[in-house]
């Protein structure tokens, strides 16, 4: 983990680069066809709810103001220990969900207090965050706990506001925070009855028939699949594959993904149009050559079994380059292969 942050994602993407130039250099890398897709990488954090957050927070301010006062820079007694309290409720919150819909009245009820506790504590530990920042000023120690601990009051002040609109009614709420410890994780939605919801980032794969695969992670949120194919083809030219064929499923067949296609001249592109089709998706040809699209999720699969299913470095940046080191293995491998 201490290596892959020191690397950091943009020497692990101009490694992969040339590592497929190299790949094409030496005729490893012959094909022009390229298939391009999204998949989610889980974020290294539980399942969020609104009570689990605000008592996270309240752990977590407790932990820190301790450390900050067994370093002297604030006195013993400025910050309550509500954890078991909060503990208890949490408990009593689970037998409620046992119950189902019939307790919800009882699970607001518990939420709302565990919220007022985290309130309380957030209100004590900005009092000591003041205190100690003097402190630490007067006798010239480090602030780097000081710092810390108002990065942890920002964050569970944001949670503790989402609390409360979810409490007066408003389930959907834009730009939610569903982690303490991964601020850039984001709530997605798949096509999947069993899990509908996961948290984390959408990862942009590419392969090619020869397996050597372009896999990254273009940005924080819900990307649209249209939107990352511009991205995927520009990194693919990058590396010297001169693609003829871009093979997608229908999410790709928008106006931004005929845009991207426009732009890096694609002669023979394979993806379906969103909504109604289009008359030549009826044809026999034209459904046997999408069939090659199908062996991506094959390649996905083969992704997520050496790591992509879950992340354990946070932030944007730490899994762009988790994403990004377990592309270059995986392409090491196929060169190793294939030479």
């Amino acid at each position: 983990m201490k290596l892959s942050k020191r690397l950091g994602p943009g020497l692990l993407d101009e490694l992969n680069a040339e590592l497929l130039s190299l790949a094409v250099e030496r005729k490893v890398l012959r094909s022009r066809r390229l298939r391009v897709d999204t998949t989610v990488v889980e974020a290294d954090i539980r399942r969020p709810t609104d009570s689990g957050l605000c008592a996270h927070a309240v752990s977590r301010l407790t932990r820190l103001a301790a450390r900050i006062k067994a370093a002297g820079l604030a006195p013993p007694g400025r910050l309550r220990d509500r954890r078991r309290s909060v503990g208890q409720r949490v408990r009593a919150l689970s037998d409620a969900r046992i119950r189902g819909r019939q307790a919800l009245a009882a699970i607001d009820r518990l939420t709302a207090e565990i919220a007022a506790r985290a309130r309380q504590t957030v209100r004590e530990a900005r009092q000591l965050a003041r205190t100690a920042r003097r402190n630490a000023r007067r006798k010239r120690s480090s602030t780097a706990l000081v710092e810390r601990l108002e990065r942890e009051l920002e964050a569970a002040e944001r949670v503790l506001a989402q609390t409360d609109l979810r409490l007066a009614g408003q389930r959907t709420i834009p730009d939610r925070r569903v982690s303490l410890v991964d601020p850039d994780a984001r709530p997605l939605r798949i096509p999947s009855p069993a899990r509908p919801n996961e948290f984390g980032y959408k990862a942009r794969v590419a392969d090619t028939a020869e397996g050597f695969v372009v896999a990254d992670i273009p940005d924080g949120g819900a990307v649209i699949d249209g939107s990352v194919l511009d991205g995927a083809n520009k990194k693919a030219s990058e590396a010297g594959m001169h693609g003829r064929s871009v093979y997608a499923d229908r999410g790709f067949g928008t106006s931004r993904g005929d845009t991207a296609i426009a732009h890096h001249q694609i002669r023979d592109p394979i993806i379906p149009r969103e909504g109604r089709p289009a008359p030549i998706e009826q044809t026999r040809s034209w459904r046997r050559r999408y069939r090659f699209c199908n062996g991506l999720e094959g390649r996905i699969s083969q992704l997520k079994r050496t790591g992509l299913r879950r992340t354990r470095l946070r932030s944007l940046a730490g899994v762009q380059t988790s994403v990004g080191g377990i592309a270059l293995a995986h392409n090491l491998q196929r060169m190793a292969l294939l030479t």
